[in-house]
């Protein structure tokens, strides 16, 4: 919270301040006339002067958690901080349960980051007002920036319990369960928000985008539409629907979005990249080559089309025009990390390891987070048996940047392989089996695991479901061939 914030706060919060009376009534009329008198002050921007005021109530009465919340409001508008923290924390010394005094402090430590004490204090507060909507939905956000979502959850709840329901609590019930997974959660409460608000945009997008996350592309893709009949000239409403389409293969649909967004838009790369996507996925690479040229023709010569153009020559297996688009991407800018990475993956399929190599590092050099290229890297090293200590810190990188990804636990699970550690390669196939379980290369090697241990029955399982994910697999069936040789006539080689 700024300092601007807190001092609107601050207004309000003392504006019926007058009619306070100090907490231990005495005969000191003088610290009660000084007390006054710096409420005037202060109300009047006279801060000095309100300052000197409390003060001198304070030489007459140092037992008025009041006062130090007074004193620490006036410094507060004086920009002062710490000052103000000081007189807080005296008044809660003397009244730990000093409503004010709390609210303050919980406001300053919020405000400067320091998210476990405002928590503190707002756990604490909420103990002496268990009822105040501010402080339940305060604290509530708290824990969402903590990561604390199941506490937020049950606050939000109750929020609802005491307060009644609204389009705001429900949606942020809905977003919570959504990150935490639990989609039916979600969509429950992202539809109670929706029947409250029904033209909102923003609960809209997130019940598509959740009914996206839960593998539902044609709901997900119905609420984007209804965006976008609300809001018609909005090209992201587009792109969700786009996407929605795309993942649903309702690829017309898809085209016509992307279409929409570059006719409001023409220069939005991430269209034309998504119309090319369209393209692929129907095996239509005339089309996307055509349409990426004429892009060329209309935008200039922009390094992204290149590539662009690059990834759709080598899905039509033109590795020579792929490998040119590439290198003309990385003429046109180069520090571009990404064209060194896509040259670097075609180079490889043609068999030119060590030029990989070189495009691999360099693509680390601009981009030292690169995971990609740290994981390709190290899988080229353990493939070839070179270098596997350096392969091995590669791959260990990559996947501190992404624990979940299962290629790269394949690749560490490889390495092992190649080292001989037969145990941990196993373990490592086998968690990459689970997270990734549509490649057959990952089946692959933990069917050469499980032979190179013996355990045949194993092995020919893991490579007959390789061949169900890729049946053209010829290494693959000749691994299975000699393993039924094997088996008919065990003392075969």
């Amino acid at each position: 919270m700024t300092l601007a914030a807190l001092s609107v706060w601050l207004a309000a919060a003392t504006a019926g301040c007058a009619g306070h009376p100090l907490v231990r009534r005495t005969s000191r009329h003088a610290a009660y006339g000084a007390y006054l008198r710096g409420l005037m002050l202060e109300r009047s921007s006279k801060l000095p002067d309100a300052l000197s005021a409390y003060h001198e109530a304070l030489e007459q009465d140092r037992q008025s958690p009041l006062l130090h919340v007074h004193l620490g409001s006036t410094y507060l508008k004086l920009g002062q901080m710490d000052r103000a923290m000081q007189s807080f924390e005296r008044a809660l010394a003397i009244d730990p349960n000093q409503p004010d005094a709390l609210r303050w402090v919980a406001m300053l430590h919020a405000s400067g980051g320091q998210l476990d004490k405002a928590v503190a204090d707002y756990e604490r507060l909420l103990g002496v007002s268990p009822n105040d909507q501010f402080i339940i939905s305060t604290l509530a956000d708290l824990y969402v920036l903590q990561g604390d979502l199941e506490r937020a959850i049950q606050l939000y709840h109750r929020l609802i319990e005491g307060f009644g329901s609204s389009s705001q609590l429900h949606f942020n019930l809905g977003v919570l369960h959504g990150r935490m997974g639990q989609f039916d959660q979600a969509i429950e409460e992202l539809s109670r928000a929706l029947e409250i608000s029904p033209e909102s945009l923003d609960v809209r997008v997130a019940l598509g985008l959740t009914y996206e996350l839960s593998g539902q592309p044609a709901k997900a893709a119905a609420h984007y539409e209804e965006t976008i009949r609300l809001d018609p000239f909005n090209p992201r409403l587009y792109h969700h629907a786009a996407r929605a389409h795309l993942n649903g293969k309702q690829f017309a649909e898809a085209s016509a979005d992307f279409q929409s967004v570059l006719d409001l838009t023409p220069h939005d790369l991430e269209a034309v990249m998504g119309a090319v996507r369209v393209w692929l996925a129907q095996d239509r690479f005339g089309q996307a080559e055509q349409f990426l040229v004429q892009k060329l023709r209309e935008l200039g010569e922009l390094p992204e089309l290149y590539v662009a153009l690059g990834v759709v020559y080598r899905e039509a297996e033109q590795s020579a025009e792929a490998v040119r688009a590439f290198e003309r991407a990385i003429d046109l800018r180069g520090e571009y990390a990404q064209a060194y990475f896509y040259l670097a993956a075609q180079l490889d399929q043609l068999g030119r390891k060590q030029d990989a190599r070189w495009n691999l590092r360099k693509t680390l050099e601009l981009d030292a987070k690169h995971a990609d290229a740290m994981n390709y890297l190290g899988y080229l090293d353990a493939e070839a048996g070179e270098n596997l200590a350096e392969a091995k810190t590669l791959i260990e990188r990559a996947l501190e940047l992404d624990p979940e990804n299962g290629a790269y636990v394949d690749s560490l699970g490889w390495l092992y392989y190649k080292m001989g550690k037969l145990d941990e390669a196993i373990a490592q196939l086998e968690r990459a089996a689970t997270l990734l379980d549509t490649d057959p290369v990952i089946f692959d090697h933990l069917g050469d695991a499980y032979y190179k241990r013996r355990d045949l029955e194993r092995a020919r399982r893991s490579w007959e479901h390789a061949l169900e994910l890729g049946p053209d697999q010829i290494a693959i069936q000749e691994k299975l061939d000699r393993l039924l040789l094997k088996e008919k006539s065990p003392s075969a080689p």
